[in-house]
């Protein structure tokens, strides 16, 4: 549904003005690690709350403190908010959880990890409907988000992402056309996977190129299932060779990328929308 400008921010205003009069849980953010395992429980004021939980393949230095996770309301009417959304006419912010959750370890934390991690958040700030248009996005700091769904479901609200790094995140309603996002996902992927070529061996390179003008020309021919299979392949591929022939590690140093869990990541959630496309 779509709400006035001036209509948002009195909402907004109103919400914070009502939050600041009730009393903040004793523990705004509580954070459990079980070996490559993150659990995170966070309660900021007004009832707004989430479960979190981080899965890394291997990690080496994950703790609380080198982890560097926080989370805050944010004003999701503001213009700086806003610019930051990839369609600001049919991506809504969700008003009834205005979180956004920051996973930025310091550069001198020492902690790293391997291949993919997934992000699962769980609210009963929001409910998942047959058809709901939230999603899980994701955005460096105070850049662009993305869309990196992957799964949904119920109780009251359960999304998943998948990510080769960090940093920011939020849920938004997208109202794009489905075959719209795929297009803008699959630009993304073969983006990524422009901007690593030289990261990669160059025959694995060549192959990776071939399967994504594959999976490009089955979307073109409306062959959905046909191009998430191939998109399955390409994702074995990038898998089989990681480590070897393609980087597969993030560092809070920032001194190399994560290119194989960054092309995962983005090969998951293009399947994930592939499945959506009517």
């Amino acid at each position: 549904m779509w709400y006035p400008k001036n209509f948002l921010t009195f909402v907004f205003t109103a919400t914070i003005l009502l939050l600041s009069t009730q009393s903040v849980a004793s523990e705004p953010l509580s954070i459990d690690i079980q070996g490559n395992k993150v659990e995170a429980v966070i309660h900021l004021p007004g009832g707004i709350s989430a479960d979190i939980t981080l899965q890394f393949e291997n990690t080496v230095g994950l703790t609380k403190d080198s982890l560097g996770l926080s989370a805050e309301l944010v004003d999701v009417t503001s213009l700086s908010f806003l610019d930051r959304l990839p369609d600001v006419t049919n991506i809504v912010p969700a008003l009834a959880f205005p979180m956004m959750i920051t996973i930025e370890p310091k550069a001198d934390s020492g902690f790293s990890f391997s291949g993919l991690a997934t992000v699962d958040v769980h609210t009963h700030n929001l409910e998942y409907t047959a058809g709901t248009p939230l999603r899980f996005f994701k955005a460096p700091l105070n850049g662009e988000f993305k869309d990196i769904t992957v799964t949904m479901g119920a109780g009251s609200y359960r999304v998943r992402g998948a990510t080769g790094g960090f940093s920011q995140f939020i849920i938004a309603a997208d109202l794009r056309a489905s075959l719209v996002v795929v297009n803008n996902k699959f630009n993304d992927l073969q983006t990524a996977l422009n901007d690593f070529a030289a990261q990669i061996d160059s025959d694995v390179y060549t192959q990776l190129l071939q399967d994504l003008a594959d999976i490009n020309q089955l979307i073109l021919l409306q062959e959905y299932n046909a191009a998430s299979n191939k998109l399955n392949a390409f994702k074995r591929s990038v898998n089989d060779n990681r480590g070897n022939n393609i980087p597969d590690v993030w560092r809070s140093s920032r001194d190399i990328r994560n290119v194989a869990g960054e092309l995962i990541a983005y090969a998951n959630t293009l399947r994930f929308s592939l499945r959506l496309v009517k």
